[in-house]
């Protein structure tokens, strides 16, 4: 038995990204669609082959695909923490105390949740990093409003610094 599953093992490790970013949300939405705008911004950056890049509406149990694969995720999100609109947050949901535990939203209630699952079925995630926005308006409209745009840059910074420490 051994022996066939160390080919298994080796094809896993060719296969193993650095790290996964996924921007979530909904760029019909206002700034629920921070996520996908940092996503695109983030691949005119060329961060390496180490890095892949999605887009998602939301996030759900196919995260563990992409989770057994990386050594990082870096979520990013808009977020509705109570503070003023543009205020970026940064936290890992991998963390049993996570103050994504106490945030009322779905997108990250649904990430929580998810690692939570992991952990009690013995699933070894890597650190999974959420970096979010908070929103100004998520009413039907394309484009961000002038707090969260201005925000960009920094959640730029942050994503970018975040992968620069899963590089191999």
């Amino acid at each position: 038995m051994p022996k066939s599953s160390t080919p298994a093992r080796s094809r896993l490790r060719r296969r193993r990204r650095n790290c996964f970013v996924i921007g979530v949300g909904n760029p019909l939405m206002g700034d629920d669609g921070v996520g996908a705008e940092v996503a695109k911004s983030l691949r005119k950056l060329h961060l390496g082959s180490g890095v892949e890049i999605l887009e998602r509406q939301s996030v759900d149990l196919s995260i563990l695909t992409y989770a057994r694969e990386a050594r990082k995720m870096v979520i990013v999100d808009a977020i509705k923490s109570g503070g003023p609109p543009g205020s970026v947050i940064r936290f890992d949901v991998t963390r049993p105390h996570s103050p994504s535990m106490r945030l009322p939203v779905a997108h990250e209630s649904g990430v929580s949740d998810i690692a939570v699952l992991a952990r009690r079925s013995g699933i070894r995630l890597p650190p999974i990093i959420v970096v979010g926005v908070e929103p100004a308006d998520c009413s039907p409209g394309a484009g961000l409003s002038k707090a969260v745009a201005g925000a960009l840059p920094l959640v730029l910074e942050e994503v970018t610094k975040e992968v620069k420490e899963c590089a191999p």
